[in-house]
């Protein structure tokens, strides 16, 4: 592994700041798509307090004995079907197949294939002495393609969902620590952890074999009226391909943010977070550091509505390899409004922000997007979504503007106690001012997931 970036005096002084200065908003938010494809950084620290109606009764605290047992009953909650002393288990496997009229991702050479992919996942729980909840889960599959034969992997993959979860409460302080890691090998089933979406940003790609792998801890502080919140990543990014092993990297992610609890309805504050960059290689993306911080606000609306919105400032510096052009100061803003109706739950994003970029070092978008879901009818649950990106790939020898739509459905029906079944289809359309890197892309699946 490469030694970290190295900065000047300078740079190392206004980084230290940087840090001690609090508030920002993470790279990810920019990126944001809905459904199942996938976000570029750990999952940010949650910091919502648990909510209450209006009245006398004080709010509980995040690190209570109330949300201890809170937390503790979600996990029980789930359906375990089998138990082995104290761990609980919880099993299903799931068979996916799907149809696909362009696998490689290519404005010219379009060519289909019928993919076949099997997945056994296993979550486990166990309670740690009186308040505290280990929780462990992997999912493990393969992907097979009928036509396309040199797409087929000699190794298995493992699930984004993977993840080793440990929460604990002490005093005013609520720590989670984390790992989630994953393996995958194409583009056809583009997923990640959590619900921060990612895009790559490749044309005439199938095969992308990758590992990416977060640990970390994050610390919620409650004082009340006031929540202090902190969290440490350390990301390992590892392409086994080698035409992308370019972008190889260790990245470590620093988030905090001051949390002003307003009343039970409202909270404000600042945010931010530190991402540094090292790349095992600098053969065409260099090592750097970026931040970014500003104000939020966070409040429940009548009629059933959540908002939350922020903006500030971002930034990103080069080590002295890059070439002139990288460094930027640039603003970020996001928004996003959800509503939980009694027939239906919906959302409505929208925001800017720079991020890692794939073939230069920096992309910057400016993204909307909207996904809805009801399961009033029995046993039927109906999805949909769409979303818009306006971008640029910037920094080094490439540069790419471009637009991209995403669009798809999804219906999933319960028609037995242990088995379901889903159907959905999504198009997915990329518009480029570079000629040859346009395409569009149908994919149909099927499923049907035993949980025993």
């Amino acid at each position: 592994m490469r030694g970290k970036t190295h900065l000047g005096p300078e740079k190392q002084v206004s980084l230290l700041l940087l840090l001690f200065s609090g508030g920002i908003a993470c790279e990810a938010l920019g990126q944001v798509e809905p459904g199942p494809i996938e976000p570029r950084q750990p999952e940010p620290v949650q910091t919502q307090p648990v909510q209450t109606e209006p009245g006398p009764e004080p709010r509980g605290s995040l690190a209570g004995e109330r949300a201890a047992q809170a937390l503790k009953q979600s996990l029980t909650n789930e359906v375990y079907n089998m138990h082995w002393g104290p761990v609980s288990l919880r099993t299903e496997t799931k068979l996916e197949a799907a149809y696909t009229d362009n696998v490689f991702l290519s404005e010219a050479n379009r060519l289909d294939d019928y993919i076949i992919y099997p997945q056994v996942n296993l979550t486990a729980a166990m309670p740690v002495g009186q308040l505290n909840m280990l929780r462990a889960s992997v999912g493990v599959g393969y992907e097979w393609f009928a036509k396309n034969h040199s797409l087929n992997s000699d190794v298995p993959l493992v699930s984004p969902g993977s993840e080793f979860l440990f929460n604990v409460f002490v005093g005013d302080f609520r720590i989670k620590l984390y790992d989630k890691v994953s393996y995958e090998q194409t583009l056809t089933f583009n997923q990640q952890a959590g619900d921060q979406p990612r895009f790559y940003n490749f044309t005439d790609v199938a095969r992308f074999d990758r590992f990416d792998n977060f640990a970390g801890v994050a610390v919620d502080w409650d004082l009340n009226k006031v929540i202090i919140s902190a969290g440490y990543a350390h990301e390992n990014f590892i392409s086994t391909t080698q035409e992308f092993e370019y972008l190889n990297r260790a990245s470590e992610w620093f988030t905090s943010s001051f949390n002003y609890l307003l009343g039970d309805r409202t909270k404000a504050g600042l945010e931010g977070a530190v991402g540094l960059h090292d790349y095992y290689s600098e053969t065409t993306l260099n090592d750097n550091w970026r931040a970014s911080g500003g104000p939020f606000i966070e409040a429940r609306l009548p009629a059933g509505m959540i908002l939350r919105t922020g903006g500030g400032y971002e930034m990103a510096r080069f080590d002295s390899t890059a070439a002139p052009g990288n460094d930027y100061d640039n603003w970020y803003a996001y928004g996003k409004i959800s509503q939980e109706l009694k027939w239906l739950t919906h959302s409505l994003s929208a925001g800017h922000a720079t991020l890692l970029g794939d073939n230069a070092n920096n992309l910057r978008t400016t993204y909307l997007q909207y996904a809805i879901s009801s399961d009033t009818i029995k046993n039927l649950q109906l999805e949909g979504y769409f979303s818009v990106n306006f971008s640029k790939e910037f920094g080094g020898s490439y540069f790419e503007e471009f637009r991209h739509y995403l669009t798809g459905a999804r219906v999933g029906y319960l028609f037995h106690k242990y088995f379901s079944a889903n159907a959905g289809y999504e198009l997915f359309l990329k518009d480029s001012d570079t000629p040859n890197l346009s395409f569009y892309r149908n994919l149909v699946t099927v499923d049907v997931t035993f949980r025993f």
